[in-house]
């Protein structure tokens, strides 16, 4: 599968009235990839107004709707996680930093190499002097994949289980070289995702397909001499000493072995992502009528939860209500949103 990753909003405390920024995956089957572009062009190409990028705000409800409902039909899917930045000041994510920060580093030991050592406390200070609405960004960026991951597997596992035999992760790149940010989201999401796959491993149900994902998988009793001394580190140190054997997600291969940074200029995937994210975006911030944002049910799986981030202390540890307008965008979403198990499988 292909997996674009965008966002929209400034990640900014409001100077007045609530506002939205979100960060947005939107997943399309390799398979139905090549005709989804095509017909993408094609409508492209019909639009009055001509461009070799096209960008999400510069559409009318009628054109987004057209994207959404070529995209659905196509199979394509998107997670989303949302923020409402009045409650995130800067006081709130400048503690937040600190603890990510400093988590980074807590786990190390005698161990761990001086050239690893050195990379924590590097990624470390580098967490601390990010600009804050980027740390926001990369932040929600990471919990959006990891929290996904687990979603992927089973809905594709469901209907197309080969497009779990690759991950191909392309996230829109915003200057030409890596930036901070960039780094720190690919640097981070291995630690990260390897903890929670190895203290919460993810679902399998039964009489799903998950024959394509076994190459991501590790069992510590038949991996590599390095793997299983990686996995008695985690079980020591994440753990509490737990005696069984170890079946985790191999992190790295997932989010390395295909992952590209790319200028949405150049990627119709990124443009597709952009619409799609810009689309929600403006319907949480109201500013689009609901016969442009009501097709996005047609991509999103109904959960159990709103998408919506509270980070760090903000709102006293309590999750603020959402912005009336938003609270209304997101039920009829939610409501009208595709049901993560088929009928028959």
């Amino acid at each position: 599968m292909n997996i674009y990753i965008d966002e929209a909003g400034a990640f900014v405390p409001p100077s007045g009235n609530r506002r939205y920024s979100l960060v947005l995956a939107l997943i399309v089957p390799s398979a139905a990839q090549p005709e989804l572009f095509y017909q993408f062009l094609r409508l492209r190409d019909a639009w009055p107004r001509q461009a070799v990028e096209i960008k999400g705000s510069k559409l009318d409800e009628a054109q987004t709707a057209q994207v959404i409902s070529l995209l659905a039909s196509h199979g394509s899917i998107a997670e989303y996680y949302a923020i409402d930045m009045v409650f995130h000041p800067n006081d709130v994510i400048d503690e937040l930093k600190e603890r990510q920060a400093a988590a980074i580093t807590a786990n190390l030991t005698s161990e761990h190499s001086g050239q690893v050592v050195r990379t924590a406390h590097d990624d470390a200070n580098a967490i601390r002097s990010l600009a804050n609405p980027l740390f926001v960004q990369a932040f929600m960026c990471i919990q959006l994949v990891l929290d996904m991951l687990d979603i992927l597997i089973n809905w594709f596992a469901q209907r197309r289980p080969e497009e779990l035999e690759r991950f191909a992760w392309i996230i829109d790149r915003k200057d030409q070289t890596e930036t901070r940010m960039e780094r720190l989201w690919s640097t981070l999401m291995m630690p990260i995702g390897e903890s929670r796959s190895a203290k919460q491993p993810y679902a399998r149900v039964h009489g799903f397909d998950y024959t394509y994902f076994a190459k991501f998988e590790v069992d510590e009793t038949t991996a590599t001499e390095e793997m299983k001394r990686h996995a008695s580190w985690i079980r020591k140190t994440l753990l509490e000493s737990q005696a069984r054997p170890l079946r985790f997600i191999d992190a790295k291969r997932i989010w390395t072995e295909e992952r590209m940074f790319e200028d949405s200029k150049n990627s119709l995937g990124l443009q597709l992502a952009d619409i799609v994210a810009t689309t929600l975006c403006r319907a949480l911030n109201g500013n689009l009528q609901q016969s442009g944002w009501k097709p996005l049910s047609r991509l999103l799986i109904r959960k159990g939860t709103a998408p919506f981030l509270q980070l760090g202390k903000a709102a006293g540890g309590r999750h603020a209500p959402l912005e009336r307008r938003a609270a209304g965008v997101w039920r009829i979403l939610h409501t009208n949103s595709l049901e993560m198990i088929r009928d028959s499988i």
